[in-house]
């Protein structure tokens, strides 16, 4: 009953103060919501196991360059067989590589899919939906006809047919086109997810899995293309399988100078390599909702203990009528409870509307994202924090009130503040500075980092450029001139269509992920243990650099008549020209790109830019370019058209260029190369936009609370200062002291905060680019920023306080 009681007198109060009441829930909201909207994120990112039966178990295992320290996501076939047979710490190892395959129709469609060893499957612990997974004699050179198809593409395509096991369908791919179908996986099963890879594949879901079909020891140990995820043994840990492979790195390094010299082991958990740079950014930004919610607390605290002393006398008169001290606190608790609570609902509101716009800033390759929902264990956090929220806010205010003395308070009047409670809203005021201090300085690094990263020279002009991926995958483009003969009229009928400015095929277009490297020797050079130097090794068309728009910085780029004849000629990058011959003249120098045995020495001809292939914050690489004409084993699978209009607009005419040249080729992916480049800043754009929205939130809070502080002052001290004025005092002198009442207190915050920010963000090193975590602009540009908002919202009471006249400041009492 007292309880009930408490709660309706509660209410009344808060509906006699709306404004108050409004102010102190929105405020509380504001915080809460983006506290529950960022955590939401978390939950589906960070929190849950991977889909996979004992995930903890899974790695991913990946080369590591021991020359330059730097991780390649791929592996050796050879490689993978030796860890196989000889890891003591791995239970299983599995071997994949994204494939591609069409629908055989006159309208193809594109699939992606994977290929995958025997043993990777049932490795994952998923069982499949219908049928079983393929055995081991499937998965050897001319046995993978089988396939596994995922949920998605059974329902769609095959119309959820219950007996398609056994059934043979027809996929057009470089194994042929004829698939028998051992088994359906249930819904939502994806691997490999999201796996950050120098491979993208262009959708997130995959459509079916088919036999490796890896003769690894037929292989040559220096083709590194392939994924490779383990199973530890129980028991293991990370650390002892990293020295088991370790070990067998060192003794293939030994046996195999020529090409494992410089080649070591990265083993690192599945679950984290998945999250990649996501779960520091996350957990950053997490924390700085947990700072919003604090400066919201405060800002509400320092409201309620100006609400406290206005109703003093109220309290005073609770008291001399017996009210016990414990049952003042539990009012005051009351009703900090109903605004919490109010607060988280509406927070929770907020937090569901932002879902949206959160989620389509995230990386698109983040595992998790598409899971992002308001559930049970949100709800929960929501209720949490609201109830800490009202808790932390309401424990000054309803201490204050216990401490009543009520003859002290009868008797006082208006301008009579109480030093305690005046020391704590300067406190909590304070309190608040600092944090948005904090938060502040952190979103300007990001925000610098960003903008710096967004400014670097790419190597190439990505405006105006339209990419497609073109996989010729029909045995008719089984010989090498076939293939160059479809690009070459591919390139004629892209050059006549309307808008089209230039139009290239390269094997793979920066930030792409499909880069390949390669041996690359340098006649003359010497090779330090017989290993070669490595290089991207990029067959292209004749007019890719222009479409491209890549700069010739030396000589010039090869001519048609040159790539027809086959001419034995290459262009190089300017990190090329500066590694392979640092010093000399490149023009005329020999390389040769050794891809395949029996490779021919190649002429440079020219050096055009660097471009940022990997990502935008990866420095380049040494590259080699060569006419698509001299039969390299990589074929181009891209297109470069350059157009006078919007580049996203021309798919269309894209498309039917294509189908004009060959109506049974798909287009397995349209992209503009800005999208590329703002996918690849993807992961800093989420890091820079919500951060820089909570350190403006922040600001604004702070500047209430110094707003609401010197105003509630200015309010009580108005019999002050009359006095003061109507003893002599000039305007000024009341302005200045106004002002000096809130830079104080302001001052001492923006000192606290500075201090923290110093020593919390060298943990932001590793997201920074271009700036250093105490870069001196920002630590302060940001403070001058501040201390000009605080000053505005100190100035707007001082001007209040300034104008007071006397006669009715006295009188008013």
């Amino acid at each position: 009953m007292d309880l009930l009681r408490d709660v309706r007198y509660g209410l009344r109060m808060l509906v006699r103060s709306p404004g108050f009441s409004a102010v102190a829930v929105l405020t509380l909201a504001l915080g809460v919501g983006s506290n529950v909207a960022i955590f939401s994120i978390v939950r589906a990112v960070l929190l849950p196991d991977l889909p996979f039966a004992d995930a903890r178990r899974l790695v991913q295992i990946e080369a590591r360059n021991l020359k330059t320290g730097g991780i390649v996501p791929f592996v050796s076939e050879r490689d993978w067989a030796d860890w196989l047979d000889q890891s003591r710490t791995l239970q299983s190892l599995g071997l994949y590589r994204f494939a591609m395959t069409a629908s055989d129709t006159d309208q193809p469609e594109a699939l992606y899919g994977v290929s995958v060893s025997a043993s990777l499957l049932p490795m994952l612990g998923v069982p499949p939906l219908l049928g079983g997974y393929f055995p081991p004699e499937n998965d050897v050179p001319g046995n993978e006809h089988v396939i596994v198809l995922s949920y998605d593409l059974w329902q769609r395509r095959y119309g959820a047919d219950s007996a398609i096991v056994g059934k043979t369908i027809h996929l057009v791919g470089r194994s042929g086109s004829d698939w028998q179908v051992v088994g359906v996986m249930p819904r939502g099963f994806n691997f490999p997810l999201a796996i950050p890879t120098s491979v993208n594949p262009p959708t997130r879901q995959m459509a079916y899995w088919i036999p490796a079909a890896a003769d690894a020891r037929a292989q040559r140990r220096d083709g590194v293309n392939c994924g490779a995820i383990g199973r530890l043994r129980p028991g293991v840990t990370l650390q002892q399988a990293r020295a088991d492979l370790d070990g067998i790195a060192a003794r293939l390094a030994a046996e195999f100078p020529e090409t494992n010299q410089f080649r070591g082991v990265s083993v690192s958990s599945l679950q984290e390599t998945l999250q990649g740079k996501a779960r520091p950014t996350l957990l950053i930004v997490l924390l700085a909702t947990g700072m919003v919610v604090l400066i919201a607390c405060a800002n509400v605290a320092s409201m309620l203990l100006a609400r406290s002393t206005s109703r003093a006398r109220e309290t005073a008169i609770r008291l001399a009528l017996g009210a016990g001290r414990s049952r003042l606190v539990r009012q005051w608790t009351t009703e900090t409870l109903l605004i919490a609570f109010a607060g988280g609902a509406l927070g929770l509101e907020l937090a569901h509307l932002s879902r949206g716009f959160l989620v389509s800033l995230a990386p698109p390759d983040l595992p998790g994202i598409g899971n992002v929902r308001i559930d049970l264990l949100v709800l929960a956090f929501a209720a949490g924090v609201s109830l800490l929220a009202g808790l932390i806010f309401g424990v000054a205010p309803g201490w204050h009130a216990a401490r009543t003395d009520p003859q002290t308070a009868l008797r006082a009047g208006r301008g009579s503040v109480g030093p305690g409670r005046g020391r704590t809203r300067d406190l909590l005021v304070m309190v608040e500075v600092a944090l948005a201090v904090l938060l502040t300085v952190a979103a300007g690094l990001m925000v610098k980092s960003f903008v710096k990263l967004m400014m670097v020279d790419q190597g190439y002009r990505a405006d105006h450029v339209l990419t497609a991926i073109i996989v010729l995958l029909d045995r008719r483009y089984a010989d090498q001139s076939a293939k160059v003969e479809f690009y070459r009229r591919l390139m004629e009928e892209l050059r006549r269509t309307p808008g089209v400015e230039a139009a290239g095929a390269v094997t793979g277009v920066p930030l792409s992920g499909n880069i390949p490297g390669s041996p690359v020797h340098v006649e003359g050079a010497p090779e330090t243990g017989g290993s070669p130097s490595y290089a991207s090794a990029l067959p292209a068309s004749t007019d890719y650099f222009t479409a491209i728009g890549i700069p010739v910085v030396r000589g010039r780029t090869w001519t048609q008549q040159e790539a027809e004849s086959s001419r034995l000629i290459a262009v190089v990058n300017s990190v090329a020209a500066e590694q392979f011959w640092p010093g000399q003249e490149v023009l005329g120098k020999r390389v040769r790109i050794d891809a395949q045995k029996g490779s021919p020495w190649l002429e440079v001809i020219g050096v055009v830019q660097a471009t940022r292939d990997g990502g935008l914050d990866i420095p380049p690489g040494p590259t080699v370019y060569m006419p698509m004409e001299l039969g390299s084993p990589f074929t181009p699978q891209f297109l470069a058209v350059r157009t006078a209009a919007d580049a996203a607009a021309f798919a269309g005419p894209l498309r039917a260029a294509v189908a004009r040249v060959d109506p049974r080729q798909p287009v397995f992916l349209v992209t503009s190369m800005q999208a590329l480049r703002n996918n690849s800043a993807s992961q800093r754009r989420f890091g820079v936009v919500t951060l820089g929205a909570f350190g403006g939130l922040a600001l604004l809070l702070a500047a209430v609370g110094i707003y609401g502080v010197v105003s509630y002052s200015v309010a009580r001290r108005t019999q002050e200062i009359g006095i003061r004025m109507a003893l002599g005092a000039r305007t000024g002198d009341v302005a200045r002291m106004v002002l000096g009442q809130g830079l104080r207190t302001t001052v001492a915050g923006i000192g606290l905060g500075l201090a923290g920010a110093f020593a919390l963000t060298r943990g932001m090193a590793s997201l920074l680019y271009g700036v250093t975590a105490t870069d001196p602009a920002v630590f302060a540009g940001v403070p001058a920023l501040l201390a000009a908002v605080e000053l505005l919202a100190c100035y707007l009471p001082a001007r209040r306080a300034a104008r007071v006249d006397p006669v009715e400041a006295l009188r008013s009492e």
